[in-house]
């Protein structure tokens, strides 16, 4: 049989978990044919000996959404051997769009990055993404945020009944046009504003569809266990499965309790209940520097925001109440205001904070960290990302250890020039998958290389209705990482995020090869990407 590429004498881990095996790989097309001792040539042939060779990487939460447009090729992502990343995470979602509350500034966002959006529907979204060339795969939740918003604004408040059931059929459109399932954002506005009983009615069509909840969670510091148990409550009451996102314990007083809570899940899963978790190896989370505020703050989107944060009034309420969160230890119960590092800020006069911790800035400056928070705030429309470091090193190897836990990065893609080389981001954009193979793999020894593959490819294709994905069989669609398991280490730092991952030699996707010897490979048959729906029963 003539194969187009042909893959010789690697370690094949081959995403069940099971032991590896030297073999070879054939592929015709955009499938793997052949599995075994290949004799024929391919028009391409790659010698994997001495490497390994594995399911591309499947990135269950990440955070490209409408940025896959800025940056079709994805590299940070690439580098690292992901293959497949799923979008539309914490509540957010590209689509739908329509008469949001907020839409003037949604476009105005998307100008800073010569983005402009040409859909209103989930169905429409998909289809000019699928005509994009594109490196990587795509697969995309529907925000619950997002869907809240069209309906009702940012208004905190209980919806009536109409807008409760004009949210469900929005989420029924996006599930029939594709959609994995539904995400919350439950730390932020407006899905802060949902109570459990609006949580439960939006998954039920989820449910139905046999999608997934995959949720930020309403608490991840001392609300820790009543989050979870809140989602295990929305498991139990919609019959939908669960996603626990990025699962971690925020702060010192919560160290620990995901021990406690990944019981709760164990417990739960005997139960018959679906649920489990995806987290990222590192000790520091990320998110906006907004997210800080009380939810009051939120009331009416970034335009009620801005208008409390100029009103003098009300911002020194604000400040007021930071003060005091401050002092008591309940921003994350973190350690202090020198935890927190601007890692992006929009306005141009701040871009020197970016690497800096609030601490730092308000010591250079002569003023409060309140008031360092609320004027980068005001003058940056809202539009400033913190790292927080917050999170131990024994709770992140807890939850990667445990039998229910998935990788996803978190993350955006991005790049070292262009839109998105900006700021200095979470390393975790760059460093995520190599990172858990380096250190849970190769230095500790916690995992076996199979078992971390398997976290990473097949167990996340299964869970998220990904037909002929996530493990080397024949048959199956050839999305394969060929990497050097003694060398492959993540290089993007805290200090330097821009970094890419070494050791990754190869990257196929839908047989095409994308990475070759480490190096990008760039013409219209290297941008092979599909846009993958959840199989429908």
């Amino acid at each position: 049989m003539p194969f187009d590429v042909v893959i010789r004498r690697g370690t094949i881990v081959d995403g069940t978990g099971e032991a590896a095996y030297t073999g070879d790989l054939g592929i015709v097309g955009d499938r793997i044919a052949c599995i075994g001792e290949i004799n024929d040539v391919g028009r391409f042939t790659i010698d994997a000996e001495d490497c390994v060779v594995s399911p591309g990487f499947i990135d269950v939460h990440s955070h490209t959404d409408e940025f896959v447009f800025a940056n079709p090729t994805s590299e940070s992502k690439v580098f690292q051997g992901v293959t497949t990343e799923v979008s539309g995470n914490c509540g957010y979602s590209a689509a739908p769009r329509g008469c949001l509350h907020d839409l003037g500034e949604y476009q105005q966002f998307l100008r800073q990055y010569g983005l402009q959006t040409g859909w209103s529907s989930m169905s429409e979204f998909l289809a000019i993404l699928e005509r994009l060339p594109k490196t990587i795969n795509f697969a995309t939740f529907v925000g619950h945020g997002t869907i809240r918003s069209l309906v009702m604004g940012f208004e905190a408040r209980t919806p009536t009944c109409d807008e409760l059931a004009n949210m469900q059929r929005l989420i029924e459109e996006c599930m029939e046009a594709g959609a994995l399932g539904l995400s919350t954002g439950l730390a932020y506005a407006p899905g802060c504003y949902a109570d459990t009983e609006e949580l439960i009615r939006v998954a039920e069509p989820v449910a139905r569809y046999g999608g997934i909840y995959a949720t930020h969670i309403r608490d991840e510091a001392d609300g820790l266990v009543d989050a979870v148990a809140e989602a295990i409550k929305i498991a139990q009451e919609s019959r939908v499965s669960v996603q626990i996102s990025h699962h971690k314990a925020c702060g010192q007083k919560s160290r620990g309790k995901v021990r406690e809570t990944l019981a709760m899940i164990d417990a739960a899963r005997a139960e018959g209940l679906d649920v489990w978790v995806d987290v990222y190896p590192y000790i520091a989370t990320s998110t906006s520097l907004k997210s800080i505020l009380p939810q009051c703050a939120h009331d009416g989107g970034s335009p009620g925001l801005l208008a409390r944060l100029r009103n003098a009034p009300t911002r020194e309420t604000l400040r007021a109440w930071l003060i005091d969160q401050a002092e008591k230890g309940r921003i994350w119960d973190c350690g202090g205001w020198a935890s927190i590092v601007i890692s992006l800020v929009e306005e141009e006069k701040y871009r020197s904070c970016e690497g800096q911790s609030i601490d730092e800035i308000a010591r250079k400056v002569g003023k409060h960290p309140a008031d360092v928070v609320l004027d980068l705030l005001s003058d940056a429309e809202g539009n400033v990302g913190i790292i927080a470091f917050v999170i131990s090193d024994e709770d992140v190897a807890y939850v990667i250890g445990h039998p229910v836990s998935l990788i996803g990065s978190d993350a955006t893609a991005r790049a070292k020039t262009g839109p998105l080389s900006a700021g200095k981001p979470h390393p975790r954009a760059y460093g995520t998958f190599p990172r858990v193979l380096r250190i849970y793999v190769r230095e500790n020894r916690m995992l076996r290389l199979e078992e971390a593959i398997s976290k990473m490819t097949g167990r996340t294709a299964r869970r998220l209705g990904l037909k002929r994905r996530g493990f080397l069989r024949e048959g199956y669609y050839a999305d394969i990482v060929v990497f050097e398991p003694n060398t492959l280490t993540d290089t993007a730092t805290f200090e330097n995020p821009h970094s890419y991952a070494q050791g990754i030699r190869y990257v196929l996707v839908n047989g095409q090869v994308v990475l070759e010897n480490g190096h990008l490979q760039d013409c219209p048959a290297c941008r092979p990407g599909r846009i993958l729906r959840r199989a429908v029963s």
